[in-house]
């Protein structure tokens, strides 16, 4: 059997740390956790589409940036982070133009509309 989806909420979990023994992992939840900062080369996850992030300590874009090394990492939440307290929209919008690919970001689909607001 494949692990495909793993919830770890509220565990203190710092950091990303032995996943890459779970490459099938599809959707992974670290909601309320103390990750703040993420290796420049996490652990190798191909097929991670979701990751929950909500409330946790991530501080910049540079951190969230990172992330964009999964390549079909489509649904992504960071809300409830030191970063989700700047302009949210603007925020939002930055993001996009880092990774066009998403799908979903912090709970808001990411319409044409959207993605084009961001790029143009």
């Amino acid at each position: 059997p494949k692990l495909e989806e793993l919830y770890l909420q509220n565990n203190s979990i710092s950091n990303l740390a032995g996943l890459e023994n779970v490459p099938e992992l599809r959707k992974v939840n670290l909601r309320g956790n103390r990750m703040e900062k993420f290796e420049e080369e996490t652990a190798e996850l191909p097929s991670l589409a979701y990751l929950n992030l909500r409330e946790n300590r991530v501080t910049s874009k540079e951190e969230i940036k990172k992330l964009f090394q999964y390549p079909v990492l489509k649904d992504l939440n960071f809300l409830e982070n030191p970063i989700s307290q700047e302009e949210n929209n603007y925020l939002l919008h930055e993001i996009l133009i880092l990774n066009p690919k998403l799908e979903r970001l912090n709970k808001v689909d990411v319409s044409q509309n959207l993605l084009q607001e961001s790029i143009y």
